[in-house]
């Protein structure tokens, strides 16, 4: 067999492990799906909000795009905001922090933070989303920043999520 049989499928192979490693993983960034997924824990906060539920949604100077693709995926039951980091977060149900603001300092107690997996870890926030490629979710919870929200869950939802 000549070297020829063999070009095209290893120029594939090759092209497919770039882009693999190209792609941005899907729990990097918190983005609209994701935090879709990620307010659905609201209706498992004891006691649950009231509908439509207040959300701000936090972003960096000069991110207002990222927030409002947020807010356009959240959905009817959740009145969202999209605030910079210095903003007016008061009477959300939960804040929703997209790229680096450390809103520790600003919440208050009954607010839920959710943010991507870096945030989680850090303790910057309470609740993230893993997203797989199957298209299911896992739930994830820095259990030292949900204990300072004052947030607790139906123990149906605790069975769901991830403690670290």
């Amino acid at each position: 067999m000549s070297d020829r049989y063999f070009q095209a499928p290893l120029r594939a192979l090759a092209a497919t492990l770039a882009l693999c490693l190209l792609a941005p993983t899907q729990a990097l960034a918190i983005d609209g799906p994701s935090a879709a997924v990620a307010v659905k824990a609201l209706n498992f906060v004891q006691p649950k909000p009231a509908k439509p539920i207040p959300v701000a949604i936090v972003v960096d100077a000069g991110q207002t795009a990222a927030g409002d693709a947020i807010k356009g995926a959240l959905g009817a039951d959740i009145a969202a905001k999209v605030v910079e980091g210095g903003g007016d977060i008061a009477g959300a149900a939960a804040v929703i922090v997209v790229g680096k603001a450390d809103m520790t300092a600003k919440t208050a107690a009954g607010q839920l933070v959710i943010g991507d997996m870096a945030c989680m870890e850090a303790g910057r926030c309470a609740l993230s989303v893993e997203r797989q490629a199957s298209g299911a979710a896992k739930y994830h919870v820095n259990s030292a920043a949900l204990a300072k929200t004052a947030v607790a869950f139906d123990k149906n939802f605790q069975m769901l999520v991830t403690a670290h």
